[in-house]
């Protein structure tokens, strides 16, 4: 069997908007190395948190477990080339910027930029509200960034507050601000379903637009280059 090429991981937390991760999630997990479900696989996936289970956003009863532990990626975060920070609603976000948990998830985000990649590229992608989280980690100052069109002022505060102006561009589904000084491109998608566009864009930077076309029509999602999000 062939070990997949990329190691990607997914942050979760308690109230993270489930299509935030679960859909970056689908469209990693649809990449190949040809055209073909039998060939092997190009990424592996694996999900972190504090606590288990988590208690998935918007649904009452919907639980989700995640595969290991925040302390475990904090120990292994240079063998992943993808990191994934998820959103939620402002008032989840908001306080979790403001616990401990949330600082161990911002000090794992300052982190994983420091690292050069290990095959060319390494990846952060914020999804939707994800990006308030980047922002109050103050990753996104003088860069790019856009998020869920409803919080765009929230993104510019949060940034400013951390010591760190972002220029917010509106109406995107996803920013490439380009590569830090390791080598760390930093992505953020606007909100929730634009996690889909910025994953297979991520794919297709990563995998060649062959595996991306082939992932999304696994997903039967088209990839849209629409400015509105």
């Amino acid at each position: 069997m062939t070990t997949p090429r990329y190691n990607l991981a997914i942050v979760l937390y308690q109230g993270g908007d489930l299509l935030d991760y679960t859909g970056p999630l689908e469209v990693f997990n649809s990449v190949y190395t040809r055209p073909s479900v039998d060939a092997p696989a190009v990424f592996h996936t694996t999900t972190f948190a504090r606590t288990s289970p988590i208690k998935a956003a918007a649904t009452g009863t919907m639980t989700v477990i995640p595969d290991s532990t925040l302390s475990d990626l904090k120990g292994r975060l240079e063998e992943f080339d993808v990191l994934v920070i998820p959103g939620a609603g402002p008032k989840i976000i908001k306080d979790l910027i403001a616990s401990e948990e949330g600082r161990e998830i911002m000090d794992l985000i300052k982190h994983f930029l420091t690292l050069k990649p290990r095959d060319a590229h390494r990846v952060l992608l914020s999804v939707c509200t994800g990006a308030l989280i980047l922002g109050a980690a103050g990753v996104l100052r003088g860069k790019q960034a856009t998020t869920h069109h409803m919080f765009y002022d929230m993104l510019s505060e949060v940034s400013a507050k951390a010591g760190g102006e972002v220029e917010v561009l509106k109406g995107k589904r996803w920013v490439d601000a380009g590569r830090n000084e390791a080598g760390v491109n930093i992505v953020t998608t606007g909100g929730v379903s634009s996690g889909l566009d910025g994953s297979l864009y991520i794919v297709q930077e990563l995998a060649g637009k062959e595996a991306s076309d082939f992932a999304g029509e696994i997903v039967e999602f088209e990839r849209r280059q629409g400015e509105e999000p």
